[in-house]
């Protein structure tokens, strides 16, 4: 039978290596809860655990995460799903090279309309968008060709789509973006198509949400869930050593520096690494029913496990087995 569970590199059962995480994640100075590529219920396990002691929440891909929800919060943003602009849009810009590529064929809801795909790439995007805002506002400016065909493109259009990855552009970037599609809106339609960090990014943020009030990157320290992008960001916090004890769930666990505790709930295609407790759990959607954002359709959906392992559990399984094994070393204390 394939292993379950290490501590140290030794095989364990499951059972010892929970305890043992417990006991650490209760005796810590201030616990770090980190990585989140989870489903929604495994969202608000850690959720959960991290209030119970007084972790701090943090997703491995929340710095594409905020820069969009930034924009979104500080200035409003107008977006479609993947379904819909390819079912509607008749010219779709894609901004950088992580935007997703876009069938060439007509629109289906508006055959009649032959559909233009553009990608503007450059090193210097923030400038670039700047000069495509001032000439579709009608500035006497000078533009490359290309440019003055994009905006032509989009003012002609009759749904216009424009896709970028925050994975790739700096915030003011994003920022214009949604300014551009703002302005466009007032004699067409135009919609922007953010491409959601993989994890299950966006996903683990409702879930958040829904639970806290707040997004990613929480803490709750003083008993109470807060905010803040840079105190509570994971990687900053084990570069500078503002945590004795991290416990990451999915793939990808960062090194650690010496001395500082790292166990990992991982998938059952990790073994044993830096980690020096490693549990194996089901990868959900796959080993495991779930329900997780689906970026096509811009919502939650349950996905039904597409190759079951019973002996392996989802990470919520772990998490709460965590979460009542910490409540037994309190009582022991």
């Amino acid at each position: 039978m394939t292993a379950l569970a290490w501590i140290a590199g030794r095989e364990t059962a499951r059972d010892a290596a929970i305890a043992a995480i417990a006991e650490r994640l209760v005796a810590s100075a201030n616990p770090l809860i980190a990585g989140l590529a989870t489903d929604i219920a495994g969202a608000e396990a850690a959720h959960d655990l991290a209030r119970h002691v007084g972790a701090v929440l943090d997703h491995r891909d929340s710095p594409t995460l905020l820069a969009d929800l930034d924009a979104m919060r500080s200035h409003g943003w107008l977006v479609t799903t993947p379904l819909e602009a390819r079912a509607m849009a008749d010219c779709v810009v894609l901004v950088g090279t992580a935007a997703a590529d876009f069938p060439l064929s007509p629109p289906p809801f508006a055959p009649e309309r032959a559909r233009r795909v553009f990608r503007l790439t450059d090193e210097t995007i923030p400038r670039t968008l700047g000069l495509l805002r001032a000439t579709l506002a009608g500035r006497r400016i000078t533009v490359p060709d290309d440019l003055a065909a994009i905006a032509q493109a989009l003012r002609a259009a009759r749904y216009a789509v424009i896709a970028w990855s925050a994975a790739e552009l700096p915030p003011l970037a994003i920022e214009m973006l949604c300014h551009i599609i703002e302005d466009l809106n007032e004699t067409t339609r135009c919609f922007g198509l953010p491409t959601p960090p993989p994890g299950n990014a966006s996903g683990v943020a409702q879930a958040l949400a829904w639970k806290s009030g707040l997004p990613t990157r929480i803490g709750f320290a003083r008993g109470r869930p807060e905010h803040d992008p840079w105190r509570f960001d994971a990687a900053r916090m084990i570069a500078a050593r503002e945590t004795d004890c991290v416990l990451w769930i999915g793939d990808g666990a960062p090194l650690v520096p010496a001395g500082m505790f790292l166990a990992a709930l991982a998938p059952d295609d990790l073994g044993p690494g830096q980690a020096e407790i490693v549990i194996r759990t089901a990868t959900p959607g796959r080993d495991s029913d779930a329900i997780l954002f689906d970026p096509m359709i811009g919502a939650l959906r349950f996905q039904r496990a597409t190759a079951p392992q019973s002996a392996l559990s989802p990470p919520a399984a772990i998490l709460d087995a965590i979460a009542a094994r910490c409540d037994r070393a309190v009582a022991a204390c």
